[in-house]
């Protein structure tokens, strides 16, 4: 069963704008280890009830032989559930939020929205028709599979109500600015349609801020999990190295997202990652696969861009005028070199290399 892997995402216009706080920031960050926050009510994977001791010897053979299936069963669910999931956070919720960063980036005021007066109008990126159409179908259908996934399943219907709302708006607002239609009524169906987006953004915010912290918690958990039964089954193989890998540099980008950090502990995370690496290297090299290599190659670019931005903030070496703007700009931060989005740029790559093996 495939297993995937959460991307990351980061909001910097919205935040120089002033339309998001740290605290969503945080939360629409929720990359494998990004999200600060734990919901309330948490989910537990699911596991084998405990057996009775007392009853087990008077128990047909044929009970312990069921077992095993029965928690098989609760596994595909589980699964099926979470890479629906998570499949649905990379394809929707990070582009309806680069959508809302492309869209923020030219007005002068998110919240008074186009007044008519820009001299700049770079409009907003659509969300894929198809990814919309996907999520819609999908969520609702393993949501309601069981057993069920207590907070996560009714934190995922809950966001893909808000999300399709949001990304039909912002669908119709691109097809508005691409065929410069408010060259024709003066920005009139602009200013119509801004006021539909901010009630469907503020709708949206919690409930993609409540999916994302949702979906990390049990990610986290699922992973854990999966890693220690891969190591039970089958020791430190390849599998294990590549699923150990991942977690460390999630935990690498927990620290390093955060506005201020520990510039020793994200190196001494960053050193574990290493050393995990140059071992799953030693197995490759042994039986060489070019998947295998190609994923290799962009864990070492991840740790090299994480590196250069740790080494900046521990030596303090401040960021010129231009790299500041480019920062802003979430589609041209990662040209900064030693800057967060060089590195975030490298980890989203490096989880795509992950799933693609799966």
């Amino acid at each position: 069963m495939k297993r995937s892997l959460l991307a990351s995402a980061i909001v910097f216009a919205l935040m120089a704008t002033g339309l998001t706080g740290c605290d969503d920031k945080d939360k629409a960050e929720a990359a494998p280890a990004a999200a600060s926050s734990t919901p309330a009510q948490t989910t537990e994977a699911p596991a084998t009830p405990a057996k009775d001791t007392a009853a087990e010897d008077d128990a047909p053979a044929q009970t312990e032989q069921t077992a095993p299936a029965v928690q098989a069963d609760k596994d595909v669910i589980y699964d099926e559930k979470m890479n629906t999931y998570i499949d649905c956070y990379n394809d929707l919720q990070l582009s309806i939020f680069h959508s809302i960063d492309r869209y923020a980036s030219w007005l002068k005021d998110f919240h008074t929205g186009p007044t008519g007066r820009e001299s700049i109008v770079y409009g907003i990126y659509s969300v894929s028709e198809s990814s919309i159409a996907k999520c819609q179908k999908q969520i609702p259908e393993v949501a309601k599979l069981t057993p069920a996934l207590e907070g996560m399943d009714e934190a995922a219907t809950a966001f893909v109500t808000s999300a399709v709302d949001i990304a039909n708006t912002i669908n119709e607002i691109d097809k508005y600015y691409e065929q410069e239609n408010y060259k024709d009524d003066a920005f009139a169906q602009g200013k119509a349609l801004h006021q539909t987006l901010l009630k469907n953004w503020e709708a949206f915010k919690p409930a993609s801020s409540a999916y994302a912290a949702a979906i990390k918690k049990v990610d986290d958990e699922r992973q854990i999990a999966h890693l220690n039964a891969i190591e039970q089954s089958e020791g430190k193989s390849v599998n294990y190295y590549k699923l150990a890998i991942m977690i460390d540099a999630q935990k690498v980008d927990s620290i390093i997202k955060e506005d201020k950090f520990d510039p020793e502990t994200a190196m001494k995370q960053l050193n574990a990652l290493e050393k995990i690496t140059e071992e799953l290297k030693a197995k490759d090299k042994a039986q060489p696969n070019i998947s295998m290599g190609s994923f290799i190659s962009s864990v070492e670019d991840y740790q090299l861009n994480a590196k250069k931005y740790i080494r900046r903030i521990r030596d303090k070496e401040p960021y010129s005028e231009q790299e500041r703007e480019w920062i802003a700009d979430a589609n041209a931060g990662w040209m900064v070199e030693g800057s967060y989005p060089a590195a975030l740029k490298s980890y989203n790559e490096m989880v795509d290399d992950y799933n693609r093996l799966h």
